[in-house]
């Protein structure tokens, strides 16, 4: 019984704001904004796009990261150990998959490192263009430009903090909290919009799910402040 209320370790802060930054992807939801005027969405295209992408796009990563969790609660709750190295977190899938649990993880690890990393700065190079009235699509000439500069700044700062790999992640996806308040605002602002949206503008209760996710990105990017600061 005991397992079954939620309980947050002692200087465990820094991890949950991550875990937040992690799957609140607001970023990802304010560019996918750039997608659709990009590839020329359509009313008409709506149903399909929510039904086949946005809807699982938001339930298995919440699945995942619940299985991750539960198999790191059961390896890790039995010994007692922290995984503060990459090799120790491979480790975690050795009682599932035995030893092919580690070359699992490392592939796992290497494709979601991939994917994120190009695609968040493919978004931030296209937002920047745009910002700097260069373009507002990922393929222009400023946004790759924009695009090749944070990859080879991401690079850099992979290959200079080499000895705490784990804390590295947890800190750069942390980091994403501070700017999400701000997205998460012109997100609902936008989405109620007559002029934008049309008639697919927030109902009511969108706007309270919207509320509510407001208010955990808010507080999760306070307590990161606060937990920085002191």
């Amino acid at each position: 019984m005991e397992g079954m209320a939620p309980q947050l370790p002692a200087g465990s802060e820094i991890l949950i704001v991550a875990l937040v930054g992690t799957n609140f992807s607001i970023n990802a939801a304010f560019y996918t904004s750039y997608g659709i005027k990009e590839h020329r969405r359509t009313r008409a295209d709506y149903r399909d796009i929510t039904l086949v992408d946005t809807i699982p796009g938001i339930v298995a990563p919440g699945i995942m990261t619940a299985l991750v969790i539960m198999v790191a609660a059961a390896v890790l709750g039995k010994t007692g150990a922290e995984a503060g190295t990459i090799n120790a977190l491979a480790s975690i899938f050795t009682p599932l998959a035995g030893p092919v649990g580690a070359m699992l993880f490392a592939l796992g690890l290497s494709g979601a490192a991939f994917s994120s990393m190009i695609a968040n700065a493919t978004a931030g190079g296209t937002m920047l263009s745009d910002a700097m009235g260069r373009g507002a699509k990922a393929g222009s000439p400023a946004a790759r430009i924009v695009t090749g500069i944070i990859l080879a700044f991401g690079l850099i700062i992979t290959l200079s903090f080499q000895s705490s790999p784990v804390g590295l992640i947890v800190i750069a996806q942390s980091l994403t909290v501070l700017i999400a308040p701000l997205l998460g605002v012109l997100i609902v602002v936008m989405a109620n919009k007559a002029a934008v949206m049309g008639d697919l503008r927030n109902k009511w209760w969108q706007n309270l799910f919207g509320a509510i996710g407001l208010i955990a990105i808010i507080a999760s990017s306070i307590r990161l402040i606060t937990t920085l600061i002191g």
